[in-house]
């Protein structure tokens, strides 16, 4: 959630909101982080695939990096 929508949240809707995020484990917010990243991943997977019928896992990946970093960055790692 962004700062928009804690904006238009009211007060204390906003407060028992924080409250809550506040209270879960570090552990428990970490693995929540990394769930929500394979699930992000996954949905671009399947769309990449979507559109590139027949595309090999290799390329899935490539284009998973692409998306993910900035051009300069692949360059410089990948040379791509």
């Amino acid at each position: 959630m962004g700062y928009e929508e804690l904006d238009r949240m009211t007060p204390e809707a906003r407060e028992k909101y924080l409250e809550i995020i506040r209270s879960i484990p570090p552990g428990k917010k970490l693995k929540l982080a990394i769930e929500h990243n394979e699930t992000a991943r996954a949905f671009a997977e399947a769309g990449i695939r979507a559109r590139n019928p027949g595309i090999c896992e290799d390329e899935v990946r490539k284009e998973i990096i692409r998306r993910t970093l900035p051009p300069d960055i692949v360059r410089k790692v990948y040379g791509w």
